[in-house]
């Protein structure tokens, strides 16, 4: 059984995502999911991979602000 140690969740437009901090005897990882009536999708990105993801995911938010 996993552990969950941080929870947030939010709402965009109609689509409710939730993000967990969770822990297993594999390690910490971050649970991503978006939840759009009744259908749910996660991804899971572990915890050593957290900067990388961050980096990425900044540098994508720059470039669309760009094309605006």
């Amino acid at each position: 059984m996993d552990n969950e140690l941080i929870s947030r969740r939010f709402e965009i437009e109609s689509k409710l995502f939730f993000l967990d901090v969770k822990e297993n005897p594999n390690g910490r990882y971050l649970k991503i999911t978006e939840k759009s009536g009744d259908k749910r999708s996660f991804i899971i990105v572990p915890e050593r991979g957290l900067n990388a993801f961050l980096k990425e995911l900044t540098e994508i938010i720059n470039e669309t602000d760009k094309l605006q």
